[in-house]
């Protein structure tokens, strides 16, 4: 929905996005709030009324954002574990195909550079636009079918070594699969709308207390810039992959580094 967002340095994004919060309030503040606190003006003591309502419903729209800031926290969390789950496969299957004789060892060692040179480049700048190199699927698919065509010599406990090869292979597929899966998960639209709405009901039941102009400002001023800092939060920790808060390829930069051809 705001994929716009993570096109921004987080800095510049933040202010943008607070500001698109705060300055429509207190522009509300002079136009609108006049008006709209005329609606609960004839009410006995309409403040204390409306401070239950304020505290009632900011109560459930905290719980709200909370939620979301900690299931978000959680996601990126676990897209850092996968990335390096991922990378330390790579590399546990470097080690393995060793073994191998040649030429598969070889070409084996030689895909598996390749696919880390790849995702830990120009993949993963692919990923930080929100899509899936073809060349790293590519490798992905040549290791397999080169792991598939080879033969292991039972004599010599070939079978044993290319069992666990195809398990770690199976495992790193995995991981790069949820990686992926992880780039392109998002916080339904749905839950985008409810937040928003939210946070426009926040300060219009704020608009309909009867309060001095200075202490709409600041209440008002203060709580929209806040809801605007968590909302940006959320959306920039949605999407662990993108934007210039994104995580970076250091694992699999360190695992191309160990995966250097002999001297």
């Amino acid at each position: 929905m705001i994929d716009w967002l993570h096109t921004l340095p987080i800095l510049p994004g933040a202010a943008l996005v607070a500001a698109c919060f705060v300055i429509p309030t207190l522009v509300g503040t002079v136009l609108l709030q006049p008006t709209v606190a005329r609606m609960v003006h004839q009410e006995r003591n309409p403040n204390d009324s409306l401070g239950l309502l304020l505290s009632t419903f900011s109560l459930y729209y905290g719980v709200l954002l909370a939620l979301l800031s900690i299931a978000v926290y959680g996601n990126y969390l676990d897209a850092e574990d996968v990335a390096g789950r991922e990378a330390a496969g790579l590399f546990t299957l470097y080690r393995l195909v060793d073994g191998y004789p040649e030429p598969l060892r070889v070409e084996v060692t030689n895909l598996l550079r390749d696919y880390a040179r790849e995702e830990s480049g120009p993949g993963w700048a692919s990923q930080n636009r929100g899509e899936t190199s073809p060349a790293s699927s590519a490798i992905v698919d040549r290791i397999g079918h080169a792991l598939l065509r080879f033969s292991p010599d039972r004599d010599k406990g070939q079978d044993v070594l290319h069992a666990q090869v195809l398990t770690r292979f199976g495992d790193f597929v995995d991981a790069r699969r949820t990686r992926i899966q992880a780039a392109r998960t998002s916080i339904p639209t749905i839950m985008w709308y409810v937040v928003l709405i939210g946070a426009g009901l926040n300060i219009l039941v704020l608009w309909l207390f009867d309060l001095k102009r200075l202490t709409h400002f600041i209440i008002g001023g203060v709580l929209s810039l806040f809801i605007g800092l968590v909302i940006y939060m959320v959306a920039v920790l949605d999407q662990p992959f993108r934007g210039a808060h994104s995580l970076q390829p250091e694992d699999l930069a360190y695992t191309l580094e160990r995966m250097a051809p002999r001297q």
